[in-house]
């Protein structure tokens, strides 16, 4: 691993919980291009690169053409709640 990147899985810090794009609608992409993008979309190797509607990082999307394509959620930033109960 580069230094800086110890503790990293694929597309996200370990211990994500890791989702299909579509499944989490409310998030946006912060940046596009450069060196952390293929020729389709995000590698998932430039950090969190999704935000919520505040503008808060919270995830990693990987969806370049030549992977999966997966959303990678940050297990400090974001956690599951039963919104009916």
């Amino acid at each position: 691993m580069p230094p800086g990147m110890e503790g990293l899985v694929a597309a996200g810090p370990a211990g994500s919980a890791i989702v299909h794009p579509d499944d989490v609608r409310t998030l946006h992409v912060t940046a596009a291009g450069g060196s952390h993008w293929g020729c389709c979309g995000p590698l998932g190797t430039g950090g969190r690169n999704m935000a919520c509607t505040c503008g808060t990082l919270v995830a990693t999307l990987a969806a370049d053409c030549m992977g999966p394509h997966e959303l990678h959620l940050d297990p400090v930033r974001v956690y599951a709640f039963d919104a009916e109960g």
